[in-house]
């Protein structure tokens, strides 16, 4: 990890991983904008990196290697749309395919299919469409048609989630012949688990169970996801990083009780992370999880110093060097922020309470919340175009008992798998999710939303706020307070206005 022997610009201690990250982003970034705007970003970066360099804080070749780092995020998003939208299969064709997805609607059949061949040739990406034919998951398919590639749009939430399922074809069939083939392995073993939730837990807890561990909200009842995202709460069923932070520490608990030391456990954990992250589809929480969760036990084993901050650096830099585009992507920017707010926010809000003679867990469990409800709130705001404030007090229970639901049920769901007998178990778990519904359902119906649009200035200002107040800064602590709360202040100001 980071050496502990670094320079210091102003407010903040220098890191190159930070940096090169913030490089790179903006790089991407700048294929959204404008070309005139993109050339003056790149400008503000170039002369930034001189004057890093001036200041001595960093080497030529430091500041040489951010320029190019710049100059790599930009290339590589151009590239990367380009491909997305330009090239590939078009026009006329017979193609065929495996049915990886197939949802009924009425006497329709919606259907994603993967690999994807046409003329002898393999094309990358998934492939949908709409029949009346019967088809099930796993159906080798033979279709004639029109196919369009579906124009991937940084300006859309539902493009970016079509981008990062890797869905890139669409086809207007004439023809469609299905011949029975083999599911999907990921598809059998989820499929087997939730008919065990559903046999144990009945089909509402057990829908969100399934959800909880797979990320798949397809089974649960419209009602009950209408009114999680009411709040403000749908993120416990989505698998994130708090899901794999627990299934982490779990899975190391038990290592460690056996004796067995963290240069082996790495060995075991990281196997298993990307059997999982296989699972849910890789998605960019899980993956960022995952990449935290190696380098901190392989700090641990290498008796490294682990710096969190470097760790979340490196593992953006490491997925957008392969999915530039993910920077779009909601899910990867939500799970980003709210490591990024546990990491900076969790450790003074802590302390500021133990201050005030709080009990040390429930001040830890306060803090963790309270950081990641900060960190996510411009964004909630973007993307459910409000804000529900008993939501907000909401998420200070539904966090903690999500995590412990998750594990609880992981653990039982095992344990039945191998002794049915368990079920019993797995039964009583499965009362922790009804109750997140029901008082999810009940917060709901209090009505008690802001509806505010921040523009984007006011997110980048939110956000130097924030940045100015975590453990990061090293601003005196009055200066802080006063920050915080003339900051605080305007914030409540404009929601209320």
């Amino acid at each position: 990890m980071e050496s502990a022997k670094e320079g210091a610009i102003k407010l903040y201690n220098l890191r190159y991983l930070p940096l090169f990250a913030a490089y790179l982003i903006l790089g991407i970034f700048c294929i959204k904008l404008s070309y005139w705007v993109a050339a003056i970003v790149g400008v503000v970066a170039v002369l930034f990196s001189l004057a890093l360099l001036f200041s001595k804080s960093v080497k030529w070749g430091v500041a040489l290697a951010l320029m190019l780092t710049f100059c790599l995020g930009f290339g590589l998003s151009a590239l990367e749309l380009h491909l997305r939208n330009d090239v590939g299969l078009s026009g006329n064709a017979q193609v065929t395919c495996r049915a990886i997805e197939v949802e009924q609607q009425g006497e329709y059949y919606v259907v994603t299919a993967d690999e994807l061949k046409s003329g002898g040739t393999y094309y990358g990406g998934k492939i949908t469409f709409i029949t009346q034919e019967k088809i099930a998951v796993g159906d080798d398919l033979t279709i004639r048609g029109e196919v369009s590639i579906q124009k991937l749009s940084l300006e859309s939430t539902y493009s970016a989630l079509e981008y990062r399922k890797g869905a890139k074809y669409e086809i207007t069939p004439s023809e469609v012949a299905a011949k029975e083939g083999t599911p999907p392995v990921d598809y059998t073993i989820k499929e087997k688990v939730r008919s065990v939730l559903v046999r144990e837990q009945g089909e509402r807890a057990g829908a969100f169970s399934y959800a909880m561990l797979f990320g798949d909200t397809e089974y649960m009842e419209s009602t009950d996801k209408s009114a999680m995202r009411e709040v403000g709460v749908a993120h416990v069923f989505a698998v994130s990083g708090l899901h794999v932070g627990v299934l982490a520490a779990a899975l190391l608990f038990l290592l460690r009780k056996l004796r067995l030391k963290d240069k082996y456990n790495v060995f075991i954990i990281l196997p298993l992370f990307g059997f999982y992250a296989y699972l849910v589809g890789f998605s960019p929480s899980v993956l960022r999880a995952s990449f935290m969760a190696t380098l901190a036990l392989a700090s641990s084993a290498l008796g490294e110093r682990y710096d969190d901050l470097s760790a979340i650096s490196l593992a953006a830099v490491l997925i957008l060097l392969v999915r530039p585009l993910w920077l779009f992507d909601v899910s990867f920017i939500m799970s980003f922020l709210a490591v990024l707010g546990i990491a900076s926010l969790a450790s003074p809000i802590e302390k500021a309470l133990l201050r005030k003679r709080v009990n040390k867990k429930l001040a830890s469990g306060l803090a963790f919340s309270l950081s990641v409800t900060v960190a996510l709130l411009p964004v909630m705001t973007v993307v459910f175009g409000k804000i529900s404030i008993a939501g907000v007090l909401l998420n200070l229970v539904v966090i903690p008992l999500a995590a412990v639901a998750y594990i609880l049920n992981l653990a039982a769901l095992l344990l039945t798998l191998m002794i049915p007998s368990f079920g019993a178990v797995l039964h009583a778990v499965g009362y922790i999710p009804l109750f997140l519904v029901e008082l999810s359902k009940k917060t709901a119906d209090l009505r008690l939303t802001l509806h505010y649009d921040f523009s984007a200035a006011e997110i980048l200002a939110y956000y130097a706020v924030l940045l100015f107040l975590g453990k990061y800064s090293l601003a005196k602590k009055k200066v802080k307070l006063i920050v915080g709360g003339m900051g605080g202040g305007v914030l409540l100001l404009l929601l209320l206005l």
